[in-house]
């Protein structure tokens, strides 16, 4: 089965020597995505970080509705907790219920120290 490596420069940049996604049949695995080095509050790079996985997926002529995994990690579990309201409105505007398996998976830091969050997603189109 052939796989296509892909960069979305414009959309959700890589900050090294990886593809942002990789197709394989009617499977899209895309690597974690973040607000890039930004002091915005764990919501609103959130939203940022799921606006980028949302830009790609548009970007292939889909849509949030087809992610079927996300895996979330973040640097603070408690932080998470606290913004559970923020973050759970950002998640319902943009899957309107029907929401993917996530994983979450507190971490002790990210590539840059002002990321909060980072966010990989799996679709099928």
């Amino acid at each position: 089965m052939d796989k296509e490596f892909k960069q979305y420069p414009d959309i959700a940049p890589v900050m090294g020597n990886y593809s942002r996604a990789t197709k394989v049949g009617n499977m899209f695995f895309m690597a974690g995505c973040t607000a890039g080095d930004s002091s915005a509050s764990l919501p609103d790079q959130v939203r940022v970080t799921l606006g980028r996985i949302k830009g790609v997926l548009e970007s292939e002529g889909q849509s949030m509705a087809d992610i079927v995994k996300l895996t979330t990690f973040v640097t603070d579990v408690n932080e998470w907790a606290e913004h559970g309201d923020a973050i759970n409105a950002i998640l319902q505007e943009l899957f309107q219920g029907q929401y993917p398996p996530n994983t979450m998976i507190g971490c002790a830091a990210l590539a840059l120290s002002s990321m909060k969050v980072e966010i990989e997603a799996i679709a099928m189109f």
